[in-house]
């Protein structure tokens, strides 16, 4: 049991990497796509949904082997702090403004400029929520 407890563990941190630096790589090319006159935005796409399905595959792996990693290696979630709940508040937060983002660069894909703003408030906040759930983390798990 420990050494696929280790496993998950591992695969969780993979996980915050393919989020964090998803969402990294997307900060960087969302303003370049949305400033791009209409006609040269093919070019932003391809990196836009790659980076994109980096993150939300990060994701998905968080939200996979964290509650496993909870019941296999602490028997559940009932002799957490405080702090594992703040984590798992930030944890939802994340999710549901990274289904936002993808919901409005679906808009913004079909030619609705107005969903740009969306996508930028939904992207600053599930990178806000992922670091503050670190570091919510830190404090539950040590």
């Amino acid at each position: 049991m420990h050494i696929l407890t280790n496993l998950l563990l591992w695969l969780h941190f993979i996980g915050v990497g393919m989020g964090v630096g998803g969402g990294i790589a997307l900060s960087q090319v969302g303003p370049r796509l949305v400033a791009a006159p209409a006609d040269q935005r093919g070019q932003w796409w391809p990196l836009e949904t790659f980076f994109s399905r980096i993150g939300a595959a990060g994701l998905a792996i968080l939200l996979t082997t964290g509650p496993l990693m909870v019941w296999l290696k602490f028997g559940g979630p009932g002799g957490f702090t405080g702090w594992f709940w703040v984590k798992m508040a930030l944890v939802a937060t994340a999710a549901v403004a990274v289904g936002l983002h993808e919901w409005a660069g679906a808009r913004f894909r079909r030619g609705d400029v107005g969903a740009t703003p969306l996508m930028f408030i939904a992207g600053r906040l599930a990178g806000a929520a992922i670091v503050l759930a670190m570091l919510s983390a830190v404090f539950a798990f040590n």
